[in-house]
Parts: C-alpha cells; sequence; structure tokens
C-alpha cells in the first residue's frame, strides 16, 4: 500500500486512530446493562458507545408494523458513530444480553476525535464496514428465500465472531429469541422453525437453546451463495482485520462499527 505523506501508509493511520478511540473509550468508566436495556439510556443523544461484552440489536419503528431489528451488534462494536456526523435521527438500540459498554458522551471528545486525521479516518472507516453489512442483509432479504436468509444471518454471525477472534470453533451462542430472528429476517416464527428444522435434518447447522453449532459450512455457505456472502470467507477476510501481525508490528484492525 502506498504510503501517505511520505511514510504512513492508509492502514498506519486506521491503525493510530483505532487506538485514539478506543483509549479514549478506556478512559470512561465501563456500565453494565442488562437484557433489553435502551443504550441511549446509559449516555446523551449525542454519545457514542463501544460495547465491550455482550450483544444489541437497533431497532426501527414503521407506522404499519412493529418494531423491526435493521442491525445486530456484537462484542467490539462501535455505536452511534452517526452522532458525530449527525447524518441521522438518533435510533433505539437495545441490548440482546447483558453487557458492559464504555461510553463518550462529551461534545468536545467528539469534536477532538474529529479533529484528528488517524482518528477521523478510523472512524469513516469503520462506518463504511457498517454500510456493507446493510448491504449484505438488503441483499439477503431481497434475493433469497427464508433458508437463504437465515443461513446468511448464521454465517455472519459466525464470520464477525471469528474474525473478531471471539470463537475458534464452529459453536457460538446466539442471544436473538426466533421473535427476534423474525424481526431482523422478515419471517414469521412458524417459518423460522420450519427451516431450522431442516437446516438441522440435513445436519447443516443446529441451533438450540441459542447455541448455534454449524454441522457443514461449506453447505452453508452455498445457501448463502446467492446472496451477499457467496464469497463469504474471501470477502471477509480481504478487510484491514487479520491475524495479529509479528511482536513489534502494529496491531489490525478488528474493531466492528455501528
Amino acid at each position: 500500500m502506498a504510503p501517505l505523506n511520505g511514510h504512513v501508509t492508509l492502514h498506519e493511520e486506521l491503525v493510530l486512530g483505532r487506538r485514539a478511540l478506543l483509549a479514549r473509550f478506556h478512559s470512561a468508566p465501563t456500565r453494565t446493562l442488562a437484557a433489553g436495556e435502551l443504550l441511549t439510556e446509559a449516555g446523551s443523544s449525542h454519545a457514542i458507545y463501544h460495547l465491550t461484552t455482550g450483544w444489541a440489536c437497533q431497532l426501527r419503528e414503521f407506522s404499519d408494523a412493529d418494531l423491526t431489528i435493521v442491525d445486530v451488534y456484537l462484542p467490539a462494536t462501535v455505536i452511534g458513530l452517526d452522532a458525530i456526523l449527525r447524518s441521522r435521527s438518533s435510533e433505539k438500540v437495545m441490548t440482546l444480553s447483558s453487557a458492559a459498554i464504555e461510553v463518550i458522551d462529551t461534545k468536545d471528545a467528539l469534536i477532538e476525535l474529529m479533529s484528528c486525521r488517524s482518528s477521523a479516518l478510523y472512524i469513516a472507516w469503520l462506518l463504511g464496514q457498517r454500510q456493507r453489512r446493510s448491504d449484505r442483509l438488503l441483499a439477503a432479504m431481497s434475493s433469497l428465500d427464508a433458508r437463504g436468509r437465515l443461513a446468511t444471518m448464521l454465517l455472519d454471525f459466525y464470520l464477525r465472531l471469528r474474525c473478531q477472534k471471539l470463537i475458534t470453533g464452529s459453536t457460538y451462542n446466539l442471544p436473538l429469541t426466533q421473535i427476534q430472528i423474525g424481526a431482523y429476517l422478515g419471517l414469521t416464527v412458524a417459518h423460522i422453525n420450519r427451516v431450522l428444522r431442516s437446516l438441522r435434518d440435513d445436519q447443516i447447522v443446529n441451533l438450540e437453546k441459542h447455541c448455534v453449532t454449524i454441522l457443514d459450512i461449506e453447505r452453508l455457505r452455498r445457501l448463502a451463495g446467492n446472496g451477499p456472502l457467496a464469497s463469504s470467507k474471501r470477502e471477509n477476510e480481504r478487510t484491514l482485520e487479520g491475524p495479529a501481525p509479528p511482536t513489534g508490528q502494529l496491531s489490525p484492525l478488528r474493531a466492528d462499527a455501528a
């Protein structure tokens, strides 16, 4: 990658920005939330959050429907970056499990972050990652049947958790209820039940008591193959996130975004 300003590469700028953002988060006290709590109650309207542990989701209420889940946030996600740019109105973010968060809720701190080239670049990169995730969900919703949508969701969570090195095997905990999965994928609970049963019977993936076990990763990829995760592993690993570098080098970027 070509150096910026003759000596600093874009990757190095982003790593420095990540360090600056996380240092600011780590200087704030950690707050704990129970499942079902709103993050907006833990900070001001212009706050941004670092979800250090636990899962959360973004909710949107349409006039003719119940609340819909438009995004799911995993551990290590930065949430609420629109507060910095004021690019959209504040939306509800609710924890799906018990969670720990770090909050930046002072206007001066946000201005300071955006005035630093490295942290501003990293925030822009995080917003780009979030947009890619939204595009994947939209593509799945518009082009795949119920099996494909569920396969895409389960594979997406698996790849994101593995990319963050939060899991090493083929099993992970999924704190969403079937009602919440339906609100995320636009499916009924009865339909989800039937599809999950068929995926288990076909020895592709098993979901039992919030525990997901991927039994056949290649068949799961193929089910999502007509949608946004067709090149799943290659696409997810073609980011700035990667294996830890040798000692002494800059650490890779691993933070998720919202």
